[in-house]
């Protein structure tokens, strides 16, 4: 004898059948609902989302992205055919090959600064992995930002400001670190004083710019291909 009105919810989590998974998440993560109904395009009830299957997507949802940060076009398992795997790792190596063959030909550009100065060169790796190591980790933390299909310009502007300064920042303490190590490893091997500090100096002054520039890159990245509609993954660690 219960009016149904008394016992109606009318406020009530749902999703489409034709939605994207990535948008279906970020609307249902603040309910703990054991089921979740899924509407056609009238919305009638077609069936049930339950808490399991929310779970499961979810994980294949992150092991996606983590693939992608990898520089692979898909996940991977043990089961693998090698002829599959090398299939999904090899478009991005050549891509990175170009990119890498764009480096050399910048540092092609100082060949007479390095035949005068061919110490400089036993440094040069150790500024392009800190800085990439950098831009890593600025990356890591603007996608997890991005996974919030409501952040505001305002607040991805903030977090550009801020990873410039934590990569400013951080390379100051490496580069100061950088030019006390480096130059008392070149007295030690027999460099004059003056001439030591001179190039530990110019190495810790690239590390903090080639710093900055990394931690810009690895959150201004991702952002602009979100904004032209790309997976934000797919600005990978490799490709930083």
């Amino acid at each position: 004898g219960t009016d149904l009105k008394e016992v109606m919810t009318c406020s009530y989590p749902y999703v489409y059948a034709r939605s994207p998974i990535e948008d279906c998440i970020p609307q249902l993560r603040d309910y703990s609902e054991d089921s979740i109904p899924v509407l056609d395009n009238e919305n009638r009830l077609i069936g049930v989302i339950t808490a399991r299957d929310l779970v499961e997507v979810v994980g294949d949802e992150l092991n996606e992205d983590y693939a992608k940060l990898a520089g692979l076009s898909a996940e991977e398992d043990l089961e693998e055919p090698i002829f599959r795997s090398v299939k999904k790792r090899l478009p991005w190596l050549f891509v990175l090959l170009v990119m890498g063959l764009g480096v050399s030909a910048t540092v092609g550009l100082f060949e007479s600064i390095v035949a005068q100065l061919p110490v400089i060169m036993s440094f040069q790796s150790l500024i392009l992995d800190m800085a990439g190591n950098v831009g890593t980790q600025s990356l890591a933390v603007a996608i997890r930002v991005l996974m919030d299909k409501q952040t505001s310009g305002k607040q991805k502007l903030t977090l550009i400001l801020k990873e410039s300064r934590v990569g400013l920042t951080n390379g100051f303490i490496l580069g100061i670190s950088s030019f006390l190590v480096i130059g008392g490893y070149l007295v030690l091997k027999g460099n004059e004083l003056s001439f030591a500090f001179a190039v530990s100096g110019c190495l810790g002054a690239a590390m903090i710019l080639a710093m900055l520039i990394s931690s810009l890159s690895g959150t201004v990245i991702p952002i602009f291909f979100q904004k032209i509609g790309v997976d934000p993954a797919v600005a990978s660690g490799p490709l930083i």
